[in-house]
């Protein structure tokens, strides 16, 4: 499955880049490029690592406090922007 349609990132893709320790999603766009277009998959990549580092803390027996999403994070486009369409003729 594709997180990043843009970019043809796929989950494993994305996966891979957590597991190899990228924690934020600047960091997973660096490692992957998957986030750098649109940002429609940032809710995506960002519950991945999430996921990641809860799954983590659960085998080590600690836990992670929860954080709401970063305040100098903000949408890069508003959700009706999202939909877009790609060489499509006149």
């Amino acid at each position: 499955m594709y997180v990043c349609v843009c970019l043809a990132v796929t989950e494993a893709e994305v996966e891979a880049a957590i597991a190899g320790g990228a924690t934020t999603r600047d960091a997973v766009t660096r490692a992957c490029r998957a986030g750098g277009d649109c940002g429609a998959c940032h809710g995506m990549i960002e519950q991945k690592i999430e996921d990641h580092l809860e799954g983590q803390a659960a085998q080590s027996g600690t836990s992670r406090p929860s954080h709401p999403p970063h305040p100098s994070h903000p949408p890069l486009v508003g959700a009706d922007a999202l939909v877009r369409a790609r060489g499509r003729a006149a």
